[in-house]
């Protein structure tokens, strides 16, 4: 390596080292905002899972109750109707 190659990279660095004590904050902040978006992801696409299982779910038993309501009704058609 050359001397000018140590300056260069020296410089590099000194710079990095002053952007990062300038603006280090914001990196961070910008780093924990995406953790943050990350998790709150998480909790809204669990929500969501839940919710439509939940529907599902009531739809099944609703269908459930039609079916049994059907099968009632048929049961007692064998009975004259009421005059």
């Amino acid at each position: 390596m050359t001397s000018s190659d140590d300056e260069s990279r020296d410089w590099k660095e000194s710079l990095a080292d002053w952007v990062w004590a300038r603006w280090g904050w914001l990196a961070l902040g910008v780093l924990v905002l995406f953790a943050l978006n990350n998790f709150i992801g998480l909790v809204v696409g669990a929500t969501g899972l839940i919710a439509f299982a939940h529907r599902l779910t009531g739809r099944l038993l609703k269908a459930r109750q039609v079916v049994d309501q059907v099968r009632k009704v048929v049961a007692d058609s064998g009975d004259p109707p009421p005059s």
